[in-house]
């Protein structure tokens, strides 16, 4: 069976979340080549587990969804390298099941969808994936970083992330007569510059955070005001207790704007995912298995304002979440890009250290 084979195939079945339909099957028909049983395949994505009789029980997981790159989400590509995830646990399951390798721990495999959308660690959550399980480890590519290197950080290591959308309605008319209506494109503008404020003014300029503001949706012509208008943003945090600041101080933001502009503002903030904090314990116990292996890596990788919804399995459970390095070049293109590519020897390195890993714990 050849990985790049798998790998590739992967690619071009890319799909968004929740409808990674075709994904799901071609994983469950690897899984049902190599007689590993699936416990649970949910309407996209399964875990299962290979039981070794042993004390504990450990969980991989691998993430599967791709990202849309048009308006009407119809059309995908694997922008934040999920298939090479997907390909390095499947053939991680492959190598133990067909070379009979014997774990000194219970394998819960997990393939999860909704990543992009950091929903799916919920879903497999509240279906079971984790019952049983005794620590959790994820693994991301990392286009820093140099080829095969891990970077396996403890602590923080990526921020908590919300996302919302703020609803204006007024008054529609015509743009030379904004006085008989409500102009909700400059109301917006306020709104969005007040909102910068709470994080440039409001809190200490040494913690980390971020208000980005990513799309706008409203009007139909330069000469009309329109009477609906829509702002999606993201708020991103480490401190846990800056997520209900930011929260109480956007609401304020709109009930300022809305009292001003005579409109009603509504503000709805999305169940969001906390920080990815490395667990210390694990962080030691990996870094010195690499060490005894001759895995490099590297601790002082940079701290991310990108959201992971692993972290939701790490609020229950000890978790570890590795980079694993990609860059073969002094040109970076970042993750999400849509030039993002990936060498295929990357998953090389992958399989390695999830086998490496299992191989090692105790």
């Amino acid at each position: 069976m050849d990985r790049y084979e798998v790998l590739h195939d992967l690619e071009l079945l890319a799909e968004p979340s929740f409808k990674e339909y075709k994904t799901t099957e071609y994983i469950a028909k690897f899984l049902e080549n190599i007689d590993v049983k699936v416990d649970k395949r949910l309407e996209t994505g399964c875990f299962g587990t290979l039981n070794f009789n042993a004390k504990r029980t450990v969980a991989v997981r691998a993430d599967i969804d791709a990202l849309p790159i048009n308006a009407e989400k119809t059309e995908c590509r694997h922008l934040c390298g999920h298939h090479f995830h997907t390909t390095a646990l499947l053939f991680t399951l492959y190598e133990i099941v067909t070379k009979k390798i014997k774990l000194n721990v219970n394998l819960r495999y997990i393939f999860q969808p909704a990543e992009e959308i950091v929903s799916g660690a919920r879903v497999i959550i509240e279906e079971g994936g984790l019952d049983g399980v005794d620590e959790i480890y994820g693994l991301h590519v990392d286009p820093d970083i140099e080829l095969g290197v891990m970077g396996i950080k403890p602590g923080e290591l990526m921020a908590g992330s919300n996302h919302f959308e703020v609803d204006f309605k007024g008054k529609s008319t015509h743009g030379a007569y904004p006085h008989l209506g409500n102009d909700l494109i400059v109301a917006a503008a306020d709104f969005i510059n007040m909102a910068q404020k709470i994080v440039s003014r409001k809190i200490d300029p040494l913690k980390e955070k971020l208000i980005t503001f990513g799309k706008i949706e409203g009007g139909t012509a330069g000469n009309i005001l329109s009477d609906r208008l829509k702002i999606l943003g993201t708020f991103r945090y480490f401190d846990k207790e800056l997520k209900s600041f930011l929260m109480d101080e956007l609401k304020k933001c709109a009930e300022s704007v809305s009292r001003f502009y005579d409109i009603k503002i509504d503000v709805d903030i999305k169940e969001g995912t906390p920080p990815v904090i490395n667990d210390g314990v694990l962080t030691n116990c990996v870094q010195s298995i690499c060490d005894e292996n001759g895995i490099k890596y590297v601790s002082d990788i940079q701290k991310s304002m990108g959201g992971e919804d692993f972290a939701l399995y790490q609020e229950r459970i000890p978790g570890l979440f590795v980079r694993l390095g990609m860059k073969e070049s002094d040109e970076i293109i970042p993750l999400h890009n849509i030039n993002f590519k990936v060498s295929d020897r990357v998953v090389d390195f992958a399989i390695n250290f999830w086998l490496t890993l299992l191989k090692n714990l105790e």
